[in-house]
């Protein structure tokens, strides 16, 4: 015989609207515009982007990624002020 389930009771707090969740970003980062995900950091003109097992990449503009999280594409023309 199948267990019943019981379903959780609803929030009664809702976390919009509170503090601003996303930290803002420092200068020069390039974050993902949908997840706030870092994608790189800009430095000395150049986009340098980092990824998993050592594979680093110094680029220029204008710089193209698909975030790794949420597979958002992103661009960017010209390096932060």
């Amino acid at each position: 015989m199948p267990t019943p389930f019981l379903s959780r009771p609803a929030a009664t707090k809702s976390w919009t609207g509170g503090a601003n969740p996303k930290p803002p970003s420092s200068g020069g980062e390039w974050r993902c515009t949908q997840c706030d995900k870092l994608l790189g950091v800009c430095r000395d003109g150049q986009m340098h982007l980092r990824f998993a097992r050592s594979h680093e990449y110094f680029v220029g503009f204008p710089v193209v990624a698909i975030c790794r999280g949420c597979s958002t594409l992103n661009k960017t023309a010209a390096p932060a002020p």
